[in-house]
């Protein structure tokens, strides 16, 4: 159900020369329908009887790879729910852990290197920071390569204003 409702290809941006510190986001019309879905979704993931056991067989990697194509959503509402489904899948599927960093580092690299435009870089940035502040100490060297090749270039693109902050 989740997936017929909030998977879909994301508009091309109706404005090419957006800017999100002077213009206003391109709210999704159909908001109140997906909002619907999202806190239906959101409440099952939290839900004190949920079972990851039972719940991988619909919540895997080609449904996290669909989560995280609508991170680049212009509307800011959607992409705070997809923070916090993404952030609670990520913590509630042991398994999808690793995958969900690679895939996070593979967008920032296609950001920074490639597109020079993603909406949902600093919804990212907040679930890294989380993560992050669970490492355990030593860091590993997967650890130290992602703060020097991914972290680090973020500082580039003429945007950083716009995520600085996280």
């Amino acid at each position: 159900m989740v997936g017929k409702n909030i998977f879909r290809v994301l508009p091309p941006s109706e404005n090419c020369e957006f800017d999100p510190e002077e213009d206003e986001p391109t709210l999704e019309v159909s908001w109140p329908h997906l909002q619907l879905v999202y806190e239906l979704f959101l409440r099952f993931l939290e839900s004190p009887d949920f079972q990851a056991s039972i719940g991988k067989k619909y919540i895997d990697q080609r449904f996290v790879l669909k989560l995280l194509d609508l991170f680049d959503s212009e509307d800011p509402r959607e992409r705070d729910f997809l923070k916090t489904v993404l952030h609670r899948i990520y913590g509630k599927f042991l398994g999808l852990r690793a995958f969900i960093r690679k895939h996070i580092n593979n967008m920032f690299l296609r950001f920074v290197y490639e597109t020079d435009s993603f909406n949902g870089v600093g919804e990212l940035l907040e679930i890294l920071g989380s993560i992050i502040n669970g490492f355990a100490l030593p860091l590993k060297q997967e650890h130290k390569v992602f703060l020097v090749k991914v972290l680090l270039p973020l500082h580039k693109p003429k945007c950083l204003s716009l995520y600085h902050a996280q």
